[in-house]
Formats: structure tokens, C-alpha cells, sequence
């Protein structure tokens, strides 16, 4: 509650000063890896606060005991574990494993679930693999935000060996219901409600259902196992295929040679994916590297890009609701990928994909990097996507989420344009000239004066005065409620 209050109504710190008294004595602890800070209460960032699941004893000096319900400030990822610190007390600073906590929702109207069962799996496939994989069993559930009505939720249940879900949806009232004529104030009461009385969906509600942690070599599968069916796309890295998975699962396989693989990068990329999971991003689904072609396989998008899709038959009928929907899905995914300290590199309309009811994910992360500080020096400009990248990564070939936060806005520009390549008519270094001089692309006509406006936010020359995915999910909400 504490840093709630100092996060959004910081006006009255000197109200909370009085009601929780700022520490004199806060601890610098660094654990053997170097001291981290922590910043003033009313400075921290809700995306940086997860909630303790489960108590933890600290089994050595490097480890934190924390208590169920607890907050902590997340200092740094650290692979299984968060090095966290804790935001009231002595304040001091520890390892967590990671199955322990759960981040706090972004903001946006989001309704915010800290439960064991509430689990932000990509998509309905990815529910069932979990629910059916061991050590789960007749009678396993969990919460997901529903992929096919955004904003509202569904309730997986294991029944036997097959998976049934059900929608929970949102009354005028505000009130959560699956049932019509049974409504609630909090899916916490509706879930409580139901494990007493399953019968009513003919669908127990026994136990929580389990997160199957992936270990390395579970990623790793035989090539066997994947029929490419019809190629999708080609470029420099390789092609991307639609293909079977032990002729069941439809996938997406992305293939590469091994000559054009630098093996630390590819591991690094890998990796970055096995430890991601939201709603907005493409998931990783298994990857074959031993012998070549080198495989990532990741789910299928049925409508193709973002791009192939405005310059389709359904853009011109697109609404300013859809529109909003589009461009907020891209700064939600976004938004995650600047907590996790991930950098994109090419976001732009041609790597989010489309899937049915306007479910946009974002993908080709084959150029993301992991930050190790604030940005990421590349040493070549070769093959930089001009007419997308911001003017610090053009000259000094500087990237950060600042420099995403550009390309948001010319991924905005494209969405509103119906697919229209931004910067018409001009070459790369005309564009680079022009927009290091100053010029920005005209508004859209189907673009609002208040869009527009934060997409000028997005382009400006200096990356510390734009936004963050954050607040620009913040401002998304704003302009949504005025749409509404």
C-alpha cells in the first residue's frame, strides 16, 4: 500500500513521511555483486515491484527471507533468481528465486491479479500444454487474460485429460461473471466461489495448477519432429516456414544457416527468449541447433504481419477502437520488454504479427540484446533499418528502449498509413538528413490530434525526453477513455 500511494499521489509525500517514516539507515548491501541503489520511494516504477507468492527462508548470505504478501523493489534479474530489495524495515537487499513472487500488473486499466493461479500465458495452446504437462492432474486451473476478447479473462481447467476454458467476463456494473446470473466483485471471489461449488461448470477446481520450468535441454528438440509445409518470408538471416510439429501443432520455424550464426549471439538471443512470456510477444516453442539448419520454432500467426495485414482487405474498415487496440498491444509488449532491460532494435510493422480477433504480437528479435547497461554500442551500421531508427542509433549506432520508443512512434505512423511505408518516395539518405535537421512525418488524416501529439513525443532528438513504454501505455489508457 505504501508504495502505491508514493507512486501515484506523490504530491503528498510529506503526508507519507509522516505515516511511514523514510528509513536514516537504509543498507548498501551489495552481496559480493557490487552495490545496486535503490531509488526514492516516489521515484520507483510499479513494473519494478513484485509481490512475495510464498514465504522464503534465505539458505545463505546471498539469499533474502522474505514473507507471503510481501513487496520488494526488483533490483536486477539474475537468471532463476531476482536480486530484490525490500521497500520497508532494515530495506535489505537479497536473492529470490524467480517462482517465488509476481510482478505487479502495468498500468492501463488492467485489472490486477496477485494469485499463485493467475498466470500471463501467451494464448489458450500455451494454457493447455501447461495444464497437461506434469506434475499437474484432474483438477488443475489457472487464470489467464483471454486471447480472444482483450481486457476480459478466462478460467483453464483440467478435466480428465483435456482442458476446459471458460470466459470470465466483465458486467456494465464492473462485477466479474461466468455464469449470468451469479456475479462478483473480484475474479479472487469468483474463483473462491467456484472451487466450493464446480459442479455448477462441471469442471473441479482442486489444486493450482504447477509452472513446468523448462530446463535447457527440454528446449532443445530433434528436427524430426517439424515438417515445413510452406515458406512464409525469406531475408538475410534465413527463411520462415509454416510447418507441423509431430504432424499436430501448426508452428511458425525460422531457419538459419550456421555460417551466418555468430554461437555466443545466437545463444544469448536464445536464451533471452526461453525467459519470456506475455500475451504480446511471439513464444517460443522449441529450438533444434544440433546440425544444421538451425531451427526456432514459435507459435503461428494466421493473418501474417502487421504490415501485410493494413494493406489488406480488413484495413480500410478498421475503426479508431481497432486502431487503438493495434497500437496498444505493441506498447504492452513493449512495455514488458523495457522492464526485462531487453532492447528490439527493429520494431516496426513488418515484425508484429496478427492473429485472430486483432490479437497483435510482437516478434523477430533477431536483432534484440540484452542490456548490461542503459544501451547497447553496436559496431556496424550494416543493414540498419533507416526509416525506422532514431537518430542517436543512425550516428553513434547507440540502442536503447529510447531509441524502440522512435521506432514505436514510426510503427504508429504505420498503422494509421494502412501499411504505407513511412518517409514516401525518399531514399535512406534523404531520410537520414531530413530527420537529423529536424523533420518529422506529417500527422495522418485518420489519426487524432492526441495520437499524433505522442507520436511527436516518441521522435524527440533527445532519447531522455521521450517517453517510456510505461507511460505510454499510460497515455494510450487516457485517450482510450476519451474514445469510450
Amino acid at each position: 500500500m505504501e508504495s502505491f500511494l508514493r507512486e501515484q499521489l506523490n504530491c503528498l509525500n510529506f503526508l507519507w513521511d509522516k505515516i511511514w517514516p523514510p528509513s536514516s539507515n537504509v543498507r548498501n548491501g551489495s552481496n559480493g555483486r557490487g552495490s545496486v541503489s535503490t531509488p526514492p520511494i516516489s521515484f520507483i516504477s510499479i513494473a519494478d515491484i513484485v509481490t512475495a507468492l510464498y514465504s522464503f527462508d534465505a539458505r545463505s548470505k546471498d539469499e533474502l527471507t522474505i514473507e507471503q504478501g510481501e513487496e520488494l523493489y526488483t533490483l536486477r534479474d539474475e537468471g532463476d533468481y531476482l536480486l530484490v530489495r525490500k521497500l520497508t524495515g532494515s530495506m535489505e537487499s537479497g536473492l529470490v528465486p524467480k517462482s517465488y513472487v509476481a510482478q505487479s500488473s502495468l498500468p492501463g486499466g488492467h485489472y490486477s491479479i496477485q494469485e499463485r493461479w493467475y498466470f500471463e500465458v501467451a494464448n489458450r495452446n500455451d494454457a493447455e500444454r501447461l495444464l497437461l504437462s506434469p506434475p499437474n492432474a484432474h483438477g488443475s486451473f489457472l487464470v489467464r487474460p483471454s486471447d480472444s476478447t482483450p481486457g476480459h479473462y478466462s478460467l483453464s481447467v483440467r478435466n480428465e485429460n483435456k482442458v476446459s476454458h471458460f470466459r470470465i467476463s466483465v458486467s456494465a456494473k464492473g462485477e466479474f461473471y461466468i455464469q449470468n446470473e451469479r456475479f462478483f466483485a473480484t475474479i479472487e471471489e469468483l474463483i473462491g466461489f467456484y472451487k466450493v461449488n464446480w459442479k455448477l461448470i462441471k469442471s473441479p477446481l482442486f489444486q493450482v495448477c504447477v509452472w513446468v520450468v523448462h530446463q535447457k535441454d527440454q528446449w532443445e528438440r530433434p528436427r524430426s519432429e517439424f515438417k515445413l509445409i510452406k515458406q512464409l518470408g525469406a531475408g538475410n538471416f534465413g527463411e520462415v516456414w509454416e510447418g507441423f510439429w509431430n504432424d499436430k501443432d501448426k508452428v511458425a520455424i525460422k531457419t538459419f544457416k550456421q555460417d551466418n550464426i555468430n554461437e555466443s549471439d545466437f545463444k544469448k538471443e536464445v536464451d533471452a527468449l526461453k525467459n519470456l512470456c506475455h500475451r504480446n510477444l511471439i513464444q517460443l516453442y522449441a529450438v533444434c541447433s544440433v546440425g544444421g539448419p538451425i531451427y526456432i520454432v514459435t507459435e503461428l500467426m494466421s493473418k501474417g504481419s502487421l504490415q501485410q495485414f493494413l494493406r489488406g482487405d480488413e484495413g480500410p474498415h478498421l475503426t479508431d477502437p481497432k486502431f487503438m487496440h493495434i497500437i496498444s498491444q505493441v506498447a504492452d509488449g513493449m512495455a514488458y520488454l523495457e522492464n526485462k532491460h531487453l532492447v528490439h532494435r527493429d520494431l516496426a510493422a513488418r515484425n508484429v504479427l496478427v492473429g485472430e480477433e486483432l490479437v497483435c504480437k510482437i516478434a523477430d528479435f533477431g536483432l534484440a540484446r540484452l542490456l548490461k547497461d542503459d544501451f547497447y554500442l553496436v559496431q556496424s551500421n550494416k543493414n540498419i533499418p533507416v526509416k525506422w531508427t532514431a537518430p542517436e542509433a543512425m550516428t553513434h549506432q547507440k540502442y536503447s528502449t529510447k531509441s524502440d520508443v522512435w521506432s514505436y512512434g514510426i510503427v504508429v505512423y504505420e498503422v494509421f498509413m494502412l501499411g504505407q511505408q513511412p518517409y514516401q518516395g525518399m531514399l535512406n539518405r534523404e531520410v537520414f538528413i531530413k530527420v537529423t535537421s529536424g523533420y518529422r512525418l506529417p500527422k495522418p488524416d485518420r489519426c487524432s490530434t492526441d495520437i499524433y501529439t505522442l507520436m511527436l513525443e516518441c521522435w524527440q532528438e533527445k532519447p531522455n525526453q521521450r517517453p517510456s513504454f510505461y507511460e505510454i501505455v499510460e497515455k494510450l489508457t487516457a485517450i482510450q477513455r476519451n474514445i469510450r
